[in-house]
């Protein structure tokens, strides 16, 4: 329908598609290898727009073709943690500072224990949960427990409370085997600089940072070799006991920890002193439970 409100003909409408002089005029333009050229163009603003898969694809092709790609490139963002000013140099100062004065308390605890023999197998760094533990061996009113792994040690726990409730059980057996951790991981680091002959003394050892550990992760419950090879799963503890339990090997039983909101009583549970608790699926013995 024109403009007029007349409906047009087909006829005409047909000639007009295959005039000839609109083919030639489309052929000729200057503008149509232009058009085609530039379609054809790797440009930034093409792979800004294209996904991640693509994006990689077309880079990788240009690459080969050895062809430029044009437009403006956007200079990426330098890290703003990573330009140096008077207060990040202060303060990486004052953290080696901080960390060579820790060096030096800790090699002279460590000599001040070994200097009296009482004291001689308590670590250096030992924890205050390990270490009331300890006085409470000395006052005779500790609660030892013994918490086995599925390919590690056994976790010795010393609870000083007089009646030790589940819950400040596993507080401290996930204090006490992060702790246990943090030292393999150190001796395993002063043991590989010692094969390679470098002093433990030295100031860059002593300005250097410490060894960084997770605060959990799977393998303080269990072994984190799985065929041969380290799978370790940086989780917190709320998963592992939402995931593991304790059974009590001397019983054959589980412990519902959640009796009482975690305030039961050890006694109340049946876990008596020196007991042997061990690390098992919460699932095979409580079955699927809903997240809280």
């Amino acid at each position: 329908m024109d403009r007029y409100g007349r409906e047009s003909s087909p006829h005409r409408e047909r000639r007009r598609e295959r005039s000839p002089y609109r083919e030639r005029r489309r052929d000729r333009s200057p503008h149509r290898e232009n058009r085609r050229n530039s379609s054809n163009v790797l440009t930034y603003k093409k792979l800004k727009k294209m996904p991640l898969n693509l994006r990689k694809k077309a880079l990788r092709e240009a690459r080969n073709r050895h062809e430029t790609i044009q437009g403006k490139r956007l200079k990426r963002k330098r890290n703003p943690q990573e330009v140096p000013n008077a207060r990040r140099i202060r303060n990486d100062f004052d953290r080696s500072e901080h960390n060579a004065m820790l060096a030096s308390t800790s090699q002279e605890l460590r000599r001040i224990l070994q200097d009296f023999e009482t004291l001689s197998d308590i670590p250096h760094d030992i924890t205050p949960t390990e270490l009331q533990g300890e006085i409470a061996i000395a006052e005779g009113q500790a609660t030892t427990i013994h918490v086995q792994r599925d390919g590690l040690s056994t976790l010795t726990v010393v609870l000083h409370q007089r009646e030790p409730t589940i819950a400040q059980l596993k507080r401290a057996i996930a204090l006490i085997s992060r702790a246990q951790h943090k030292r393999r991981q150190r001796e395993r680091y002063e043991e590989r600089l010692r094969r390679r002959g470098i002093s433990d003394d030295s100031d860059d050892r002593r300005q250097r940072q410490p060894v960084v550990v997770a605060s959990s992760t799977g393998e303080l419950v269990h072994s984190a070799q799985r065929n041969g090879h380290d799978h370790r799963a940086f989780v917190s503890w709320r998963f592992l006991w939402r995931c593991f339990g304790l059974l009590n090997v001397d019983t054959n039983q589980p412990i519902d920890d959640r009796r009482s909101g975690g305030r039961a009583t050890l006694k109340e549970l049946g876990i008596e002193n020196a007991a042997t608790l061990k690390f098992v699926h919460r699932v095979k013995y409580f079955g699927r439970q809903r997240q809280s």
